[in-house]
Order: C-alpha cells, then structure tokens, then sequence
C-alpha cells in the first residue's frame, strides 16, 4: 500500500514540474510581449525613428541622403538623450522613411520606435499611438497665386470683403464660388474645408492630392485656386519656390500642436523623450535648431518653448 502511496506521489511531482518546465517558456514569451520599448532598444542597440520624405522644414531627405529636417534635429537629440540614460556607448540611431497611410501602423507593429514626422495628437489619432509633448505650435495656412482676385484673396485673409464681415449666404461669398482648393488626401485640413464649406454653403471644389508636391504643381498651373496645408511647410515651399509668384496668406486658421508619436501604454519612453525635449526647451538649445530650419525664434517663440517644458 506504501509503496502504492510512493509512486502515486512521484506521479503528482512530476506533473508539476512538467507542468512548471512548459510555465517558463510561456512566461518569458509573455514577458518579451510586454517589455517596453526602451527594452527593445537596449536588447537591439539600436533606435528606430521614422520621417517623411518630404515634409520640408520639418523632416525630408537631405542632399546627402540622409534625413533632415527640425523634427529631426529633436529625434537625434532624444536619441542622444536615451543613449545616455540606458549606459550604451555604441548605440545606433537609425531612421526609417514612412509615408502618412503607414506611420502608425509603424509605431504599433514595432518597426519604428518613434515618429519623426509632425503629428497632430487629435482624439482620433491617440487612439492608435500616443504623443510627446508639443515640438511646435502651429495651424494651417493657404497659399495662392499673387495674381489671384483680389475679392478671394482679402476673404481667405482677413475673413471678410471691403471691411464687412461675411456670414452664411452673403452675397459676398460668390468669391468663394466654383473656386478649388488643393489639400493633402486624410489630412486635417480636409476635414476643416470641408466643414468650412459647409458652414458657409459655397460650392468650392476640394481638390485631394496625394502629396505637397502635387499640390504645389496644381496651385502653379492653375488647376486649382489655393492649396491649403500645415502653415511652416507653405511657407517652407513659397520660400524655395523660383517663380516668385506664390504667397502665404498671413492667417492662422486653426492651432494645431505638432508632436512626436510613440507606442501607447509607454510611460517610460514617453518620460525619456518629454525629459529630452524638456531640457532641450529649459537650456535655450532649442533656439539654436528652431533658427535653423524655420528661421531667428523672436520672443514669443522662445517664451512658448519655455512654457512647454515640462517642470523637473
């Protein structure tokens, strides 16, 4: 009866230590699904980030090649930053050219670790991947051709014709009428024409391209009357443009905070890229990066960076 007892007991220890031996591999799988991805970046030595091509000034491929751009400028500085955090000398930044249909998508699969591209932390948007804090206040802006009527040009500037202000079924809005506008297919600023047009009952044509430089070449061959987009990248494209006949229109029209997207559920990679910026903001180095690629930051640029840093 003993020696029944006996073999029934080794048969209850050895189920659970089979039991146990399959708990392991279980456990460390699990474990490496939930580790972070400032885990990911010290098990691979390297930092994925991802940029557009052409989103000039803020990310766009150099003539060398490689990505540049403000954005950039941020990622490589948040780069240095978790290098120094995680001890790893040889720690490599590598950066990977993502269009808009894919960026999140990026972010959640794992093949980039941070999006280098201006994002707008909308609603929508952080239901897929979460944001730094701000890197550039800004809004959409419109440009034109300086031949464009004067009557259509004074009502996208000012928000009214002559001094008067205009509102739903002025007679005043047929400046608006049958005219086209350019914007970015999926972007923000399709949604605001859209509303616009709305609100003010004009038949406008909205024009979707898939990219700026279809835009641009639409607004220059007169296929379309406006091209509406982020206000620092018209400005950026009326700068380098050689035919001087293009203008931004000097109107914001809606804010638009510009940040960096990461992984969702990532407390301790957003804290190492805010504490990054932050710094960044706090010594003034911010000044140095903003003059070069979007121009001399005057006072209220400077203060609006100082605000954004995050206390220590």
């Amino acid at each position: 009866m003993s020696r029944m007892k006996g073999v029934a007991m080794r048969n209850h220890l050895l189920h659970w230590v089979l039991l146990a031996l399959c708990l392991v591999p279980m456990q460390a799988a699990l474990a490496q699904g939930q580790s972070g991805t400032l885990d990911r970046i010290r098990a691979n030595g390297k930092i994925t980030m991802g940029y557009y091509n052409e989103a000039q000034p803020f990310t766009y491929q150099g003539s060398s090649g490689s990505p540049d751009g403000y954005a950039i400028a941020l990622c490589r500085a948040v780069a240095t930053a978790v290098q120094e955090e995680l001890k790893l000398p040889n720690l490599s930044a590598q950066f990977v050219a993502v269009d808009a249909a894919e960026r999140f998508t990026a972010i959640k699969d794992g093949r980039i670790d941070l999006l280098c591209g201006p994002a707008v932390p909308t609603l929508s948007n952080r239901a897929a991947v979460s944001f730094s804090i701000p890197i550039l206040g800004s809004g959409t802006g419109v440009m034109v051709r300086k031949d464009a009527p004067v009557a259509f040009r004074e009502l996208l500037e000012t928000g009214q014709t002559a001094g008067h202000p205009i509102w739903r079924g002025s007679p005043m809005l047929s400046a608006l009428q049958q005219r086209t506008f350019s914007v970015i297919s999926g972007s923000l600023q399709e949604q605001l024409l859209k509303n616009r047009r709305e609100e003010l009952n004009v038949n406008s044509v909205i024009s979707l391209v898939p990219d700026l430089a279809t835009g641009l070449k639409q607004l220059q061959d007169g296929k379309s009357d406006a091209f509406v987009a982020e206000r620092n990248v018209l400005l950026d494209l009326a700068k380098r443009d050689t035919s001087g006949n293009l203008v931004v229109l000097n109107r914001v029209f809606d804010y638009e905070p510009l940040a960096l997207a990461l992984s969702r559920d990532d407390a301790d990679f957003r804290l190492a890229v805010d504490s990054a910026l932050s710094q960044l903001y706090r010594s003034g180095k911010i000044n140095g990066i903003y003059e070069q690629y979007l121009g001399k930051p005057d006072k209220a640029a400077q203060d609006w960076f100082r605000k954004t840093a995050l206390p220590r």
